[in-house]
This record gives structure tokens, sequence and C-alpha cells, in this order.
């Protein structure tokens, strides 16, 4: 995998930690009493997903992107993110492994029930797609919350629509601090 690449992935992950930091109190301890072994259970249900599918650690970090620029609302009994099935931009439909998301939920609410978010378990899915694919293995603090409530509007409003212009792109990603060659590690 080339330098590019391993950039943006490290990018996604240090705006998701930075993004989930500035709103709640994460701490890398969280589910020290409620769960002690999730970053253990994620670990060995995606090493599974990430032997049938190579693709699928790009898949996880699209999905963590799409997760932490909006507030997307999450069904915990249905294990849903409304952000990909409420919103009206139609890039959201083409995101991968989304059930797979689902499938870890219902392994943790068998193990933990009612403890891990599926915000979390985005968070801990790109982890360890950043390490699978060659990466650094990092920290991440985790007690993230699934939101309640979705804003179609703003979920148009921060994500690109397939209508724009690779310079229109380039200008969104550089004025969230990436430079250009992050940007264009994220366009592909």
């Amino acid at each position: 995998m080339g330098n590019v690449s391993l950039i943006f992935m490290l990018v996604v992950v240090v705006l998701a930690i930075r993004v989930g930091v500035g709103q709640s109190q994460l701490t890398y301890d969280y589910y020290r009493s409620s769960c002690l072994n999730v970053e253990t259970i994620v670990r060995q249900e995606m090493l599974g997903i990430f032997l049938v599918d190579v693709t699928a650690p790009a898949a996880f970090l699209r999905l963590m992107f799409h997760d932490c620029q909006v507030q997307a609302p999450v069904d915990s009994s249905v294990i849903k993110l409304g952000l990909l099935f409420l919103h009206e931009n139609p890039l959201t439909f083409c995101i991968r492994k989304q059930e797979a998301i689902g499938y870890i939920k219902s392994v943790l609410e068998a193990e933990c029930p009612g403890q891990v978010s599926c915000a979390d378990i985005i968070v801990l899915a790109a982890k360890e797609s950043v390490d699978f694919s060659g990466g650094p293995r990092i920290q991440i603090p985790l007690g993230r919350k699934d939101s309640t409530t979705s804003n179609n509007k703003q979920s148009d409003d921060l994500l690109p629509s397939p209508a724009v212009t690779v310079d229109e792109l380039l200008h969104i990603f550089m004025s969230k601090g990436m430079d250009l060659e992050v940007s264009v590690a994220i366009l592909g």
C-alpha cells in the first residue's frame, strides 16, 4: 500500500479522534468496567472480515469519515446508521460494510448488553483497518454516544454532492486542515 493511502488512513482516524474528543469526555479506558474485552472482540471480528475482503479497510475508513462529518443517528435496536439511509446525498448509498457494524454490535450485545455505542464500533473498525493495512497500531479514546436525532440538511450540507468538482472537493478538504497530498489521497 502506498504512502499516500497510509497518510489518508491516519488523517481520517486523527480527525475522528479530534471530533470525538472535542464533543465528549472520551477516555482510553472508557469500557474498563462495562465491557473490558471490547477492543479484543472488535479486532477478532474485523480480522475475519479483512481475510474475506481485502478492500474492507478502505470501506470502514470511509464509513468512519461519513459518520464523523455529521450527526449520524443510530437506532441501536435495528443497528442502522440513519445518515446512510435517510439523507438525500447519493454518495452515501455507495458506502459499504455498514452491515458489518451491525454484526459486530450484535456480538458485543451478547457479551456486554447495552454498553458499546455503534459510534465507538465504527471508530474501532477504522483503527483496526489502519493496523491491518500496515499503518501504526494506535490508541483511540472511547466513549462516543450514538445520536438519537437526525438532521438531513446537515448531512447534505457537510457531505460533498456527486456533482462537486475536484477543485471544490480539494477546497472542502483543505478547509478541514488537510494538505494537498492528503486531499488527493481521499479522492482516491
